[in-house]
Formats: C-alpha cells, sequence, structure tokens
C-alpha cells in the first residue's frame, strides 16, 4: 500500500480546505470523465482552467500519480548517483516528490508545465516539503511545441502526458526526452490499451534512436503482446486514500488501485542492464506450488511453476508480486 508522504499529504489537507466540499466533489467528477476519456486535449480545453481545478487535480491525481511514479522507480537497479530531474509537464509536481524519495541527494528538480494555476499550487505544496529539492524546485512555465528543446537532467520523467497530446507531438517530445535524459528516461501511461499502445510506440522509437530499455522489458525484442488486443502489458500500485483523497471523488473504500503502463529507456553506454524476467500478472498460489507468468530476456512469455521443493527459489517466489523481476535480484 503506498501512501503519500506526510508533508505532501497535510499540505494537499490545507489547500483542499480552501474550497468549497460540493465544488471541489463536481469538479473532481468532471476530471475524472476527461481523464477516462483517454483523448488529447482539444484546443482551448485546458485540463487545469484555474485555481479550483487545480486543487481538484491534485486532491484526485497526485496520490495516484505519485504512487505510479514510485513503483517504477522502486523496479530500477542501483543507478549510484542521481544529480537532476527533470519533470516534463509535471502538473501538480508529484514526480517531484516520488523522485526526492528515491534519491534523497538529489539536489536540481526542475518542473516544466503550461498551466499557471498547475504551477502555482505546485509551488505552495513544495513549499512545505521535508526533501529541500522539492523546496527548491524550478518551476518554467512551458508549452510544448515541436520545436520544444528540453535542458538536460540525469533522470527525465515524462508521466501521463502522452494521452494528452497529439500523435505527432507524442513522437517529437519523446524525441526531445531521449536526446536531454543523461541516465534514464521514465515514461508513463494509464495501464489501459491505448497506454500500452503509446508506450510501445514510444518503446519503438527509443530504441531505433538506439536507447536501451532496462523496464520493465527484460529485452529489446519485439513485444510479445503487441498486435493483440487480449492481453496489454501493465501494471497497478494500491493507494492508500486519505480522508481529502476520498472526500473530492466521493469514495467510500480507503484504498485504489492505480493501473499504469511504463518503460525505462537508458542510453547505450549506460552499464544499467534489465531483469532477466518480469512477472506480468499476479501470482497464483496452489498448495505447494507459485504459478508465475514471466516475460523472459528472449523476448518470450512463458508460465513458470515453483515448487515448494525447490526451497531457495519457492521462498522467493512467495515473496514476489505483480511486476517484480524474478529471478530477484
Amino acid at each position: 500500500m503506498t501512501e503519500l508522504p506526510g508533508d505532501l499529504a497535510q499540505a494537499l489537507v490545507r489547500e483542499t480546505r480552501r474550497s468549497n466540499h460540493d465544488q471541489l466533489g463536481s469538479t473532481t467528477g468532471r476530471l475524472i470523465d476527461r481523464y477516462q476519456a483517454d483523448r488529447p486535449a482539444r484546443p482551448g480545453e485546458p485540463i487545469m482552467a484555474g485555481d479550483l481545478e487545480a486543487r481538484a487535480y491534485a486532491a484526485y491525481r497526485m496520490p495516484a500519480t505519485y504512487a505510479a511514479i514510485a513503483a517504477v522507480l522502486d523496479q530500477l537497479p542501483d543507478a549510484g548517483e542521481i544529480g537532476s530531474h527533470l519533470d516534463v509537464a509535471g502538473g501538480t509536481g508529484a514526480a517531484l516528490w516520488a523522485v526526492a524519495d528515491r534519491w534523497p541527494r538529489l539536489h536540481t528538480q526542475t518542473v516544466l508545465e503550461q498551466a499557471p494555476a498547475a504551477i502555482a499550487l505546485g509551488q505552495r505544496l513544495a513549499a512545505a516539503a521535508d526533501q529541500r529539492s522539492v523546496r527548491g524546485a524550478r518551476w518554467q512555465p512551458t508549452v510544448l511545441t515541436g520545436a520544444t528543446t528540453l535542458p538536460t537532467a540525469d533522470v527525465i520523467t515524462v508521466g501521463y502526458l502522452l494521452s494528452e497530446i497529439e500523435p505527432v507531438l507524442q513522437q517529437q517530445v519523446v524525441a526531445a526526452a531521449a536526446a536531454a535524459a543523461g541516465q534514464l528516461l521514465i515514461i508513463v501511461e494509464p495501464g489501459t490499451k491505448n497506454g500500452y499502445r503509446r508506450i510501445i510506440a514510444a518503446r519503438d522509437q527509443l530504441i531505433a534512436a538506439g536507447m536501451r530499455i532496462i523496464a520493465p522489458c527484460p529485452h529489446d525484442h519485439r513485444c510479445p503482446w503487441s498486435g493483440q488486443d487480449r492481453d496489454w502489458c501493465h501494471f497497478a500500485a494500491r493507494v492508500n486514500r486519505s480522508a481529502t483523497h476520498r472526500r473530492a471523488k466521493g469514495a467510500e473504500l480507503g484504498y485504489e488501485d492505480e493501473k499504469f503502463s511504463y518503460l525505462v529507456a537508458v542510453p547505450a553506454a549506460s552499464p544499467l542492464r534489465p531483469a532477466a524476467g518480469r512477472v506480468l500478472r499476479h501470482p497464483r498460489q496452489p498448495k505447494g506450488r507459485v504459478l508465475l507468468e514471466v516475460c523472459r530476456s528472449a523476448g518470450d512469455i512463458s508460465d513458470l511453476t515453483v515448487a515448494k521443493r525447490d526451497a531457495g527459489d519457492y521462498k522467493a517466489a512467495r515473496r514476489t508480486d505483480w511486476g517484480d523481476p524474478w529471478p530477484p535480484t
């Protein structure tokens, strides 16, 4: 179960209290409909047109976005020291907090965002952060176009952006991010069929540009699920719903599952390597066995059975979850 950092959770409570409860709920409902429509924004249709929309977005999406990015970062091999992070179209800054938790000694974070209301709210939230790199983050008003050149950074995150822009601009943003990423490029999309397809398109583009994929894929071959509709590669992070989160969404359950697709790419010369395999579904545990569906380095998907008699592997398999590497590192 993923929870927001305490300092961020408290800051969100303070911000949402500044809005009328009914207005916040109805605005959140419109944002949910917009998000689930899974289509590019129309001209003149900003997602966060004002302060109320920005607060609703933060209450509704920041916990899920933080959880998804944190889950991706948990699957990375040790990348050593990371000094700088750039978040492209970062909204109210959820990625700042997740990246700072992963690399506490980070010294520079920058957010590119076009909506003034999102920038203003993100800055207020960041001002309350315990992590210095979050408090000191630079926020740059930026409207992404095909001519946009991104500033270089060790880590670049592109979270839930591709679904909001047209396909040509998607390719241009991916190319610009690849050119600017010094060590890691992380792209996260909704865990829908369309989100997966956008991730696959970005994956193909990055491989063609000479980058290597280190997660979730254990290989650079064609995705074995590409081109068919029955299955698609996605994962999930369980998010603890705070009272603020529940009020904004009108929800009763104390948690939700944020489903997402993602990729992590590195320059060709990077020493980082992918895991040998990746678990693609929740493992099943009939008596005395663990059943795993694993994408393997050969580029295929295999059903593996780990029996209780395989003592070491069996113990590890019982602790393995959907999205984890297999065998464990």
